[in-house]
Protein backbone atom coordinates (compact mmCIF):
# COMPACT_ATOMS: atom_id res chain seq x y z
CA UNK A 1 0.00 0.00 0.00
CA UNK A 2 1.24 3.45 -0.84
CA UNK A 3 1.66 6.35 1.04
CA UNK A 4 -1.87 8.79 0.81
CA UNK A 5 -1.61 12.30 0.94
CA UNK A 6 -4.27 14.88 1.87
CA UNK A 7 -4.44 18.43 1.21
CA UNK A 8 -7.40 18.63 4.21
CA UNK A 9 -9.28 16.33 5.72
CA UNK A 10 -12.96 17.13 7.08
CA UNK A 11 -14.41 14.99 9.78
CA UNK A 12 -17.88 15.30 8.60
CA UNK A 13 -20.08 15.75 11.79
CA UNK A 14 -23.73 15.27 11.49
CA UNK A 15 -24.35 17.81 14.65
CA UNK A 16 -22.64 20.45 12.32
CA UNK A 17 -24.18 20.05 8.99
CA UNK A 18 -27.52 22.27 8.72
CA UNK A 19 -31.00 20.70 8.79
CA UNK A 20 -34.41 21.44 8.09
CA UNK A 21 -36.02 24.10 10.33
CA UNK A 22 -39.12 23.20 12.29
CA UNK A 23 -41.30 25.14 12.53
CA UNK A 24 -42.19 28.72 11.58
CA UNK A 25 -45.39 28.66 14.03
CA UNK A 26 -47.86 31.53 14.66
CA UNK A 27 -46.89 33.20 17.72
CA UNK A 28 -50.52 33.32 19.20
CA UNK A 29 -51.26 29.55 18.03
CA UNK A 30 -48.17 27.84 17.75
CA UNK A 31 -50.02 25.05 16.66
CA UNK A 32 -50.31 26.54 13.19
CA UNK A 33 -48.82 28.60 10.60
CA UNK A 34 -50.66 31.03 8.05
CA UNK A 35 -53.84 32.01 9.71
CA UNK A 36 -56.11 33.26 7.34
CA UNK A 37 -58.46 36.19 6.94
CA UNK A 38 -60.24 35.36 3.54
CA UNK A 39 -61.00 32.30 1.94
CA UNK A 40 -59.68 29.73 4.82
CA UNK A 41 -56.34 30.66 3.64
CA UNK A 42 -54.45 28.27 6.28
CA UNK A 43 -51.38 26.01 7.00
CA UNK A 44 -50.13 23.73 9.73
CA UNK A 45 -46.57 25.19 11.30
CA UNK A 46 -44.16 25.92 8.34
CA UNK A 47 -41.41 23.39 7.87
CA UNK A 48 -38.45 25.22 6.06
CA UNK A 49 -36.35 21.96 4.23
CA UNK A 50 -33.75 24.19 2.51
CA UNK A 51 -33.06 27.68 2.01
CA UNK A 52 -35.59 28.17 -0.95
CA UNK A 53 -37.57 25.48 0.06
CA UNK A 54 -41.00 25.95 2.47
CA UNK A 55 -43.15 22.78 3.20
CA UNK A 56 -46.83 24.34 3.90
CA UNK A 57 -48.64 21.27 5.68
CA UNK A 58 -52.52 20.82 5.80
CA UNK A 59 -52.82 23.49 3.38
CA UNK A 60 -56.42 25.35 3.19
CA UNK A 61 -57.82 27.67 0.99
CA UNK A 62 -60.83 28.28 -0.93
CA UNK A 63 -58.76 28.68 -4.60
CA UNK A 64 -62.26 28.87 -6.81
CA UNK A 65 -63.82 32.32 -4.98
CA UNK A 66 -60.86 34.82 -4.96
CA UNK A 67 -59.89 35.96 -8.57
CA UNK A 68 -56.50 34.72 -7.80
CA UNK A 69 -54.24 33.42 -5.34
CA UNK A 70 -50.48 32.68 -5.11
CA UNK A 71 -48.04 31.77 -2.70
CA UNK A 72 -46.41 35.19 -1.83
CA UNK A 73 -43.44 36.04 0.26
CA UNK A 74 -41.22 38.44 0.87
CA UNK A 75 -40.21 41.70 3.34
CA UNK A 76 -41.99 44.70 4.98
CA UNK A 77 -45.76 45.56 4.52
CA UNK A 78 -47.79 42.62 2.08
CA UNK A 79 -48.60 44.19 -1.36
CA UNK A 80 -47.44 44.18 -4.97
CA UNK A 81 -44.44 45.77 -4.41
CA UNK A 82 -43.17 43.81 -1.68
CA UNK A 83 -43.08 40.21 -2.18
CA UNK A 84 -42.73 37.77 -5.02
CA UNK A 85 -44.93 34.51 -6.31
CA UNK A 86 -43.23 31.24 -5.03
CA UNK A 87 -43.75 28.13 -7.28
CA UNK A 88 -45.37 25.28 -6.28
CA UNK A 89 -43.31 21.83 -6.21
CA UNK A 90 -44.77 19.64 -8.67
CA UNK A 91 -47.03 21.71 -10.21
CA UNK A 92 -45.31 25.19 -11.47
CA UNK A 93 -42.36 25.47 -13.55
CA UNK A 94 -40.69 28.50 -14.69
CA UNK A 95 -42.58 28.69 -18.17
CA UNK A 96 -45.82 27.85 -16.70
CA UNK A 97 -46.28 29.39 -13.20
CA UNK A 98 -50.09 29.40 -12.34
CA UNK A 99 -52.68 31.03 -9.48
CA UNK A 100 -53.72 28.86 -7.24
CA UNK A 101 -57.66 28.06 -8.28
CA UNK A 102 -58.43 24.98 -6.25
CA UNK A 103 -59.73 24.62 -3.58
CA UNK A 104 -57.43 23.13 -1.01
CA UNK A 105 -58.96 21.35 2.57
CA UNK A 106 -56.21 20.68 4.24
CA UNK A 107 -55.73 17.15 3.50
CA UNK A 108 -52.49 17.86 1.18
CA UNK A 109 -49.64 19.69 1.62
CA UNK A 110 -48.06 22.20 -0.41
CA UNK A 111 -43.95 22.82 -1.03
CA UNK A 112 -43.29 26.28 -2.52
CA UNK A 113 -39.86 27.31 -4.09
CA UNK A 114 -39.11 30.60 -3.37
CA UNK A 115 -38.30 33.37 -6.67
CA UNK A 116 -35.06 32.87 -7.45
CA UNK A 117 -33.04 35.87 -5.93
CA UNK A 118 -35.07 34.56 -2.80
CA UNK A 119 -33.74 32.91 0.18
CA UNK A 120 -35.41 32.31 3.82
CA UNK A 121 -33.43 34.59 5.40
CA UNK A 122 -34.23 37.64 2.64
CA UNK A 123 -37.83 37.36 3.62
CA UNK A 124 -39.88 38.01 6.66
CA UNK A 125 -43.47 36.72 5.45
CA UNK A 126 -45.45 34.25 3.89
CA UNK A 127 -48.72 34.93 2.38
CA UNK A 128 -51.61 33.53 0.75
CA UNK A 129 -52.10 36.62 -1.08
CA UNK A 130 -54.45 38.02 -4.60
CA UNK A 131 -52.06 39.76 -6.31
CA UNK A 132 -55.03 41.05 -8.71
CA UNK A 133 -56.50 43.35 -6.21
CA UNK A 134 -53.50 43.34 -3.68
CA UNK A 135 -55.30 41.56 -1.17
CA UNK A 136 -53.22 39.72 1.60
CA UNK A 137 -55.78 36.74 2.22
CA UNK A 138 -53.84 35.36 5.41
CA UNK A 139 -49.55 35.56 6.13
CA UNK A 140 -47.43 34.39 9.23
CA UNK A 141 -44.41 36.68 10.06
CA UNK A 142 -40.97 35.26 11.00
CA UNK A 143 -37.80 36.38 11.15
CA UNK A 144 -34.42 33.52 10.58
CA UNK A 145 -31.14 34.80 10.13
CA UNK A 146 -28.35 32.16 9.62
CA UNK A 147 -26.18 32.26 12.22
CA UNK A 148 -29.36 31.10 14.32
CA UNK A 149 -31.47 29.47 12.05
CA UNK A 150 -29.04 27.46 9.58
CA UNK A 151 -30.73 25.37 7.08
CA UNK A 152 -29.37 23.26 4.47
CA UNK A 153 -28.50 24.99 1.13
CA UNK A 154 -30.59 25.02 -2.03
CA UNK A 155 -29.50 22.22 -4.57
CA UNK A 156 -31.05 22.51 -7.67
CA UNK A 157 -32.20 19.28 -9.22
CA UNK A 158 -29.96 17.31 -11.18
CA UNK A 159 -32.07 14.52 -12.01
CA UNK A 160 -33.47 14.25 -15.88
CA UNK A 161 -36.82 13.03 -14.86
CA UNK A 162 -39.33 15.72 -13.71
CA UNK A 163 -40.64 15.75 -10.35
CA UNK A 164 -44.64 13.93 -10.48
CA UNK A 165 -47.29 16.35 -11.61
CA UNK A 166 -50.16 17.92 -9.58
CA UNK A 167 -53.08 18.56 -12.01
CA UNK A 168 -53.80 22.13 -12.28
CA UNK A 169 -57.22 23.30 -12.03
CA UNK A 170 -59.20 24.43 -15.17
CA UNK A 171 -58.15 27.95 -15.02
CA UNK A 172 -54.15 27.87 -16.00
Amino acid sequence: MGIQKYLTAIPLNSTLAPQPFCCITNPGSPWRGVIGKHYEAATEPIEVLDAKTILLPGFRFKGTQPPDGWIYTGKGAINQNTGKKAMVLGRDEPGHHCALHEDYDGSKDLVARLADDQTIYDIDFISIFCYQYDVNFGHISFQLDPENNPVPAFIPPVSSRPLPKIQPGPHC
